[in-house]
């Protein structure tokens, strides 16, 4: 009898938890990601390298506050199409699937390690209401749509390098810039290449915040040498003193060398550098120390590494990320790099994990933070617009540090301009760019030290705005006449060359001149030659006899 009272109280108590289950808030959560086939892969849009950290994101969801949600996962990807451009043609795809298979779910949430191809989603996630966060890359930002409902936790933030770079042209009036491109080197610069695609979408009036700059670019590749880069900077005469190199750090070398052998590096224009973090811990066992000339004879390129020159500046973000010596920080590390090796036969190099992979982790934690506040305080689940509002106005204390966000709902993150000391021959920080509070400040006196002593440098190309400039005119004026000197001398040396040789056969036909009255009698003789030889003998004396009678010469006969 205790048996069946047993039985019946564990079906009414399995019953009870069923229902418990079925109570609590179903939140289907998201990854949009590649499987690459390689073990220890390098590439950052593979799962091999964040699903570490995001699968330990949905087990802390799940341990610390699944007694009031129902958390699920789902990767989002197709392993037989391993590449970022193939994603971008699925997303939509796995998007619009994702939410249909999930139609009874109280909530959704995207939270991915790169965003290039959540920019193909954001209209959706937007009109579903699906909360989108990034921890590898920048925020989806579409010049004519608001993104509201996205965040994202990369350290390299590009709404924030944007705004930067944007009050920096502000501030010296400089409208007019261009992007000197090496193609050799930047399809592996991920950096350049972000940059590059932001100028393109935000600049030349695309995005009203942006306003009232021009962007060109100008093309080179490196691998056919220092003469393609010679004419890629003399085209920057017609076009833009305001220079952002966007390649290698060997590149860099190249384009810097070839300046200063063309007299570039005067103060009259300015180099723009990209880099990561000069400032700030690192994560990995890489000091900024690598900030150094880049050897010219090396092979590979590198992509943080530049070249110590005047008239450049070096633009970097502060890592904000706390002493990689802290408990939180040691202990997090420790348990990727385990998940990595167990669950996908990965090691990350040097034993280090990238930044984004700890963002990775950390926004599943900043999302659990949210949904539980305002789902306590509301007793409703909000949507992802309503859920990027609240977390834009709150500080989160996260294992690498303190979290804010901007009113893009990127990662507040402070940067750096340097420009070299030439009694020194290092970078000195003279301009920071506070995020929160979107400030532009000068931290030295930078016309002590640029070159030239005249700073700002110019807005105005070299040759004007019109390619009219005096002194490009002048040195055009010179270049016409030089030539039209030198085609004259070219043209009179023919010509008396045609004289001369003229004036020869004129002598050589006087000198010579053929005898009109007696060139038949030549051919006669040919002709009479031919007919002797069918002669009688008889009839060869007496041709003889007439013959000898009117010319001497036909003795020869």
């Amino acid at each position: 009898m205790d048996m069946i009272v047993w039985f019946v109280s564990l079906g009414y108590l399995s019953c009870a938890w069923v229902e418990a289950g079925r109570a609590r808030p179903r939140v289907a959560l998201a990854t949009t990601t590649i499987m690459v086939p390689e073990a220890n892969t390098t590439s950052r849009d593979a799962v091999q390298t964040t699903g570490p950290a995001i699968d330990l994101g949905v087990e802390y969801l799940q341990r610390t506050y699944g007694t009031l949600f129902n958390f699920s996962h789902t990767y989002l990807m197709d392993p037989s199409r391993p590449t970022v451009p193939l994603l971008l043609d699925d997303v939509q795809n796995f998007a619009a699937k994702f939410a249909y298979d999930n139609a009874d779910s109280d909530a959704f949430a995207i939270l991915s390690s790169c965003t290039i191809e959540q920019n193909r989603i954001l209209s959706f996630t937007k009109d579903t209401g699906i909360l989108l966060g990034c921890s590898g890359g920048s925020v989806p930002v579409s010049p004519t749509e608001t993104n509201g409902h996205c965040f994202g936790l990369s350290i390299f933030p590009g709404s924030v390098a944007m705004k930067f770079i944007y009050a920096l042209l502000l501030a010296n009036k400089w409208t007019n810039i261009v992007g000197l491109v090496d193609l050799d080197t930047i399809g592996g610069e991920a950096l350049s290449r972000g940059y590059r695609a932001l100028f393109q979408e935000r600049f030349n009036g695309l995005d009203p915040a942006m306003e009232g700059i021009r962007y060109t670019d100008v093309i080179y590749n490196s691998n056919l040498g220092y003469p393609g880069i010679e004419r890629a900077l003399r085209v920057l005469r017609q076009t833009a003193r305001i220079v952002f190199l966007f390649g290698s750090g060997k590149s860099f070398l190249m384009v810097l060398r070839t300046a200063k052998d063309r007299g570039m590096i005067k103060g009259e224009y300015v180099f723009f550098m990209l880099t990561f973090s000069r400032y700030g811990v690192s994560l990995d066992n890489v000091d900024d120390t690598w900030w150094k000339t880049t050897d010219a004879n090396a092979d590979s390129p590198i992509p943080v590494r530049g070249y110590v020159s005047p008239a450049t500046i070096v633009i970097s973000f502060v890592n904000p990320y706390t002493d990689g010596l802290d408990t939180p920080i040691r202990d997090l590390r420790s348990r990727i790099v385990e998940r990595a090796r167990i669950h996908y036969n990965m090691t990350y190099p040097r034993s280090g994990v990238p930044t984004l992979v700890y963002a990775a982790y950390e926004m599943h934690q900043v999302y659990g933070m949210i949904l539980n506040e305002t789902f306590t305080r509301t007793g409703r689940i909000m949507s992802g617009e309503e859920l990027g509002a609240e977390l834009r106005k709150r500080t989160f204390r996260l294992p690498t540090g303190l979290a804010s966000f901007s009113s893009s709902g990127e990662r507040d993150i402070n940067m750096i301009g340097e420009i070299l000391d030439p009694v020194t021959m290092k970078f000195v920080p003279s301009l920071m760019y506070e995020s929160a509070s979107e400030k532009l400040s000068t931290t030295a006196d930078i016309a002590s030290f640029w070159p030239g002593g005249s700073w700002p440098p110019p807005n105005q190309p070299k040759c004007g705005y019109m390619g009219n400039a005096k002194i490009c005119t002048d040195r055009i004026s010179s270049s016409q006449k030089d030539f039209v000197v030198t085609v004259g001398i070219g043209v009179s040396v023919s010509v008396g060359l045609v004289g001369i040789c003229t004036l020869i056969v004129v002598r050589y036909m006087r000198t010579h001149k053929p005898d009109s009255e007696t060139w038949w009698i030549l051919i006669g003789k040919l002709l009479v030659q031919r007919q002797l030889r069918r002669m009688s003998l008889v009839e060869k004396k007496l041709l003889y006899a007439i013959l000898s009678k009117s010319a001497d010469s036909i003795d020869s006969f």
